[in-house]
């Protein structure tokens, strides 16, 4: 059988691209490796509120309004209020939704299927599969992605655990600053609900051993250990005769905050509506698909550009930096900038602000005296 779209990977992307071409009447095929969905999952399962507009509400656990956030001297700064600024969720049950809802809408999903190889248009796993378009939904490791002989992103090491933990606020999260808890990026803590939470980092440099530190620190025991990886920056491209890549394959990520669920699926919108288009002009050539990256670049791209600017900035910062900079934020006037303009998804937004408003933060960061003239 040709199918109009085989989608590689039945993640949040792969899924909702299946689950809307499904609905519009095309023949999809999702091909999964895992037994299950959403086993075994690297997320910390901490979404904005955008990515429910997008999907839903399905997997919530409970929102999350406030985070406190540590400076490697232990100095802290609260930041929210009574409103939500996204939500805690259960992955598991937050893909298999997703997943139910592509088969209910026609689409075909084939678990334990482990692509080996993809030579357009077919998809090798234990069957050979034939397919107008082939969407690279497949993670870091994509072999669509290589198929196409696009290079992978540089990949930051993560490692994530889950731990008895009595939250006295489960609406509250904790970030970690500093190389000495996890070199040029942070860590979380992550209330799932009065008793549990997830505790977790992504490191530059040894993100196990990292991890053990802080848990040493916390005095938290881990009861289930997983361990993953972020990409970090663009992918050359993220199309080809017959094939789109996106997500965690396209390297879609924030590099901020290491979330992709929401960036990935505004992503997979822009896929969505390119594939119809050329399905409906029967043109799967790569120069009609790049319209796919224009599109995406164009929108979500515009602040995953300017994540990755903060990230190189952040990256540069010493713990006797982040010391002052969590010293200097302690203000009433920059905590309500925080407050009322702070998104998860749009940093960059709100860094922009604050350095306008504090300018004496620039002497801990690598980048020009004026703020107001960056372009991020």
């Amino acid at each position: 059988m040709l199918y109009d779209v085989i989608v590689v990977g039945a993640g949040p992307m792969g899924l909702y691209i299946g689950e809307r071409l499904a609905s519009s009447g095309y023949d999809v095929l999702i091909l999964e490796e895992n037994g299950d969905i959403g086993n075994p999952s690297h997320c910390a399962g901490l979404f904005s509120t955008h990515v429910f507009d997008i999907v839903g509400n399905i997997g919530i656990l409970h929102p999350a309004k406030k985070a406190r956030i540590y400076a490697p001297n232990r100095d802290y700064i609260d930041i929210g209020n009574d409103k939500t600024r996204g939500y805690v969720v259960d992955r598991v049950l937050f893909d298999r939704e997703l997943a139910k809802r592509a088969v209910n809408r026609g689409a075909n999903l084939q678990l334990k299927e482990r692509v080996k190889k993809v030579k357009y248009p077919e998809v090798m796993a234990s069957s050979r599969y034939k397919g107008r378009i082939i969407v690279g939904a497949d993670g870091l490791n994509s072999v669509v992605r290589k198929s196409i002989g696009v290079k992978a992103p540089k990949i930051i090491g993560a490692m994530q655990t889950i731990v008895r933990y009595e939250a006295e606020d489960i609406e509250k999260v904790h970030i970690f600053l500093g190389n000495s808890v996890a070199k040029g990026f942070f860590a979380w803590l992550i209330p799932l609900d009065e008793n549990f939470a997830k505790v977790g980092l992504a490191s530059y440099h040894a993100p196990w051993d990292s991890l053990k530190n802080l848990l040493k620190k916390l005095n938290l025991k881990p009861l289930s250990i997983v361990g993953g990886g972020i990409p970090i920056g663009w992918v050359d491209r993220s199309y080809a005769n017959g094939i789109i890549l996106v997500g965690d394959a396209a390297s879609q990520v924030k590099a901020t905050s290491g979330g992709g669920v929401y960036p990935g699926l505004k992503c997979a919108q822009c896929a969505v509506k390119i594939i119809e288009r050329a399905l409906e002009a029967g043109d799967h050539s790569s120069s009609f698909l790049s319209s796919y990256e224009k599109c995406w670049k164009s929108g979500i791209g515009r602040e995953l550009r300017r994540a990755l600017i903060l990230h190189k900035i952040y990256r540069k910062i010493k713990d006797e930096e982040f010391n002052g900079i969590i010293r200097e934020l302690k203000d009433e006037k920059l905590i309500r900038v925080i407050n009322e303009e702070g998104d998860i998804d749009y940093p960059s937004r709100v860094v922009f602000k604050i350095l306008k408003r504090k300018p004496s933060l620039l002497k801990y960061l690598s980048i020009p005296a004026r703020p107001y003239r960056i372009q991020i």
